[in-house]
């Protein structure tokens, strides 16, 4: 934990830096790493968040047709794949995809001694490596989670229809009602937490990776595991918060 912390204040100083003098971004890396982490990560969020709405829609549909409640099937799953499962299932999915390949990719780089030529040039490996590996996730976290969302509603009222005879536009009708748009934003907010956690997690593992492809193996495993703890410890602190704030 502390070697994280370390690492995520020599992060946020790299972005200080990054502010105070913009030509050290680097633009060109910046914009490949929004592609991996984004646009490349948009079919399986898909995939995955849709399938995870039909199932969420049919275990609660089998209880709510017993009691007639079969439009209420709609509220649950409305606000808990928004607030909840959404940013859950795509932090999860990116701490596998995401952080993983910034510790292999950080992690080789090292095994290679890249970084240390990158340190013989005169120039810094947090502004060149970490820092647009951070911004990039942190950017499109929130934009896969809104796509998240969309189709594990899209998925829910796929199933609604055959299953509890809720049909599209009476399934839209109840989640216009039900559905408030701030746990829409209370789901995307925790986004930009999570993917931080994740990128720094994962960078940090392959800046200090041991030199030697055991090590790297070993570091790969350990990022994707402290990631995904990391993003459940996050979230039961976010619902103790929202609770508290009472939204």
């Amino acid at each position: 934990l502390g070697g994280h912390l370390n690492f995520f204040g020599a992060t946020v100083a790299a972005f200080g830096e990054a502010l105070v003098q913009p030509r050290r971004l680097r633009l060109r890396e910046l914009t490949v790493q929004l592609e991996q982490a984004g646009l490349t990560a948009i079919p399986v969020v898909s995939l995955v968040t849709m399938l995870i709405g039909i199932v969420i829609t049919y275990l609660l549909g089998l209880q709510a047709e017993k009691y007639g409640a079969n439009i209420f099937v709609v509220d649950g799953v409305g606000i808990g794949a928004t607030r909840e499962l959404a940013p859950i299932i795509v932090a999860v999915i990116v701490a596998g995809r995401s952080g993983a390949a910034f510790t292999a990719q950080l992690g080789s780089m090292r095994l290679t001694e890249e970084t240390d030529a990158i340190r013989t040039l005169g120039l810094s490996p947090m502004q060149v490596l970490v820092l647009p590996r951070v911004l990039a996730l942190m950017v499109v976290l929130p934009l896969l989670v809104f796509v998240g969302d969309v189709m594990s509603l899209i998925g829910a009222m796929a199933i609604a229809g055959p299953m509890l005879d809720v049909t599209p536009v009476a399934f839209l009708a109840r989640l216009r009602e039900a559905l408030d748009v701030r746990h829409v934003f209370v789901g995307l907010a925790k986004a930009p937490v999570f993917a931080l956690v994740i990128a720094v997690i994962g960078a940090r593992m392959g800046m200090t990776v041991g030199r030697d492809t055991r090590a790297l193996g070993i570091a790969t495993t350990s990022t994707v595991v402290q990631s995904i703890v990391a993003v459940i410890l996050l979230d039961a602190l976010f619902a103790v918060l929202m609770q508290a704030l009472d939204l």
